[in-house]
């Protein structure tokens, strides 16, 4: 018994280890990707399930979880039929590919230095104009908005570095580790399952008046899958910067802030480059006062950098000892 879990634990490591070559390599698909099919099954969905917003909240919430189970379990179904019909080697190729569609590793480091590179012209605007700099920030505003549910178009150059850093190292843990930890632990099952789940959070885990109770559960259900993960991408982060301060922000009531996940994972990284994420940020055109995050100096474009070499040092130590598995 105790040899074919090691076996598993083994076969997945070596799977882990290819997707990541794949996603490195080739990064997200430009022109198409499965969640885009499946966000607009999602969409089908909602419309076809959704009560009235009149109706009790726990009417909407009951509902919710039965729009969240018709729009995952068909999807986990049609892949336990094609792993009982195909040959192993084509178990092998298809899982690798699953968990190489459910990371996002290059698309999050293509998405940073988009920000950093005309961020840290910016920086450098004694030697060019007034125009140029300013033309500079403006397409490192466009380019975080792109991964940023704040307002961007008025960020001055520490707002948009923070806004970057913050969603390089939420997205770090939830578009690279947390995909890989269940890949590991359940195969490509779990990785499926996770990034599904984690796609129906995006689309349906927002408070406002019409997704409250309805997605209720696919926020509830998403920081379940999310909470393992979270607390060793907290150490991993640690482990990759400096320790100390990285294990003290993560440990501050203030980490809480955002959610049970989230908070940790950006105050670790946060402490682990010597930054100070949170504080105010606008959003919907309202000023919003969060809790400061990490510690050390106010948000820089080297920080982005260094969040971004972060991440790349947790892959590659989470790569190490998934080798020494195999």
């Amino acid at each position: 018994m105790m040899t074919s879990i090691f076996d598993f634990l083994a076969a997945n490591s070596f799977m882990v280890l290819a997707a990541l070559v794949l996603d490195r390599w080739l990064g997200e698909p430009k022109s198409w990707h499965p969640l885009i099919w499946f966000g607009r099954w999602v969409d089908l969905c909602r419309k076809h399930t959704q009560l009235p917003l009149d109706a009790s909240s726990a009417r909407q919430r009951m509902v919710g979880v039965l729009a969240w189970l018709i729009a995952v379990l068909p999807w986990l179904l049609i892949l336990s039929v094609l792993f009982w019909l195909l040959p192993n080697l084509l178990d092998v190729i298809l899982s690798i590919l699953i968990l190489y569609f459910a990371i996002g590793w290059q698309s999050l480091r293509e998405h940073a230095l988009a920000i950093y590179q005309p961020l840290s012209a910016v920086s450098l605007s004694s030697e060019m104009t007034t125009e140029e700099a300013a033309e500079k920030l403006n397409e490192a505003r466009l380019a975080v908005s792109y991964i940023v549910s704040r307002d961007t178009q008025n960020l001055d150059e520490s707002a948009v570095a923070k806004a970057g850093i913050e969603s390089v190292l939420e997205n770090g843990s939830d578009a690279v580790f947390a995909p890989i930890f269940w890949f590991v632990l359940l195969g490509a099952p779990g990785a499926l399952l996770y990034r599904l789940a984690n796609t129906l959070d995006a689309m349906w885990g927002y408070k406002t008046e019409s997704l409250l109770h309805f997605g209720w559960f696919a926020a509830r259900f998403d920081d379940v899958l999310n909470y393992l993960p979270a607390r060793l991408v907290v150490y991993t982060y640690a482990a990759c910067g400096h320790w100390r301060a990285a294990i003290r922000s993560a440990r501050r009531p203030s980490a809480r802030w955002k959610s049970p996940n989230a908070g940790p994972v950006m105050a670790a990284g946060a402490g682990a480059i010597g930054v100070q994420l949170g504080g105010e940020a606008p959003y919907f055109g309202k000023i919003e006062t969060r809790p400061i995050l990490g510690e050390g100096e106010m948000p820089r474009p080297k920080h982005l950098k260094e969040a971004i070499w972060l991440v790349d040092k947790s892959v590659y130590l989470w790569g190490l000892v998934i080798c020494l598995l195999i």
